[in-house]
């Protein structure tokens, strides 16, 4: 699945030289906690957040105190034009994480994650063509059909064998799967109680059986001192 087939199309963006309190507006009226700030050529510059806001001189009611010249430090100047700022150009972030129509979902979601952003700015022929939030990964998620499996209570127990190998690199040697009546039951011995729990994951996420027995023995690996 590629970014278009679920990114917004109609995605609000903003101007760099319009106020702050306006992209403020924009950004309570479309119920959205950022925007895309776009030039006059379409291209997208930079980004404007909830998080960019949240130290502005509007919510603070008593001022810092005065620092001596020359303890002023260029982060203490960054944070003053974020705080103080009159246009959105003056706070937004400059760099912007992008991806195309055809990046895939898998990717966004892994950006979304590592670079702690909650939106993606699609473009294509660097202007703004759609955007893709974590909102829209949720419905990914929610959407995607249950893995069913075969019917019968070997194909079962080939099915999940297999899963065991690819998902979690356990051969039939390691863990024994047996099925009965559609509740599968794994036996053998694992080397701590996470995989315990990712082979319940793992089985308890099929759809199609009956229900799943653990007989696993729980034997951490000794090493020699």
């Amino acid at each position: 699945m590629q970014a278009r087939d679920i990114m917004t199309t109609n995605a609000v963006s903003i101007s760099p030289v319009v106020s702050v309190r306006h992209a403020v507006a924009t950004m309570l009226q479309n119920h959205v906690s950022g925007l895309p700030v776009v030039d006059d050529h379409g291209r997208v510059c930079g980004m404007i957040t909830e998080g960019d806001l949240l130290l502005r001189r509007e919510v603070r009611f008593s001022p810092r105190p005065a620092r001596a010249p020359e303890l002023i430090s260029e982060i203490d100047l960054e944070r003053y034009i974020g705080s103080n700022g009159w246009c959105v150009a003056d706070i937004m972030s400059q760099d912007v994480i992008v991806a195309r129509p055809d990046s895939e979902i898998s990717d966004i979601a892994e950006s979304l994650q590592v670079h702690r952003i909650k939106r993606l700015p699609i473009v294509e022929d660097e202007r703004l063509v759609g955007i893709v939030s974590r909102r829209d990964i949720l419905r990914v998620i929610a959407e995607a059909p249950t893995t069913v499996l075969p019917r019968g209570d070997e194909a079962i127990r080939l099915a999940v064998r297999t899963r065991l190998r690819s998902d979690l690199g356990l051969t039939p040697q390691k863990v024994q799967v047996s099925v009965r009546n559609g509740q599968v039951t794994v036996d053998g011995q694992v080397e701590s109680e996470l995989k315990r729990r990712a082979i319940k994951v793992l089985i308890e996420g099929l759809g199609g059986i009956a229900g799943y027995k653990d007989c696993l023995l729980v034997s951490p690996v000794q090493t020699q001192d």
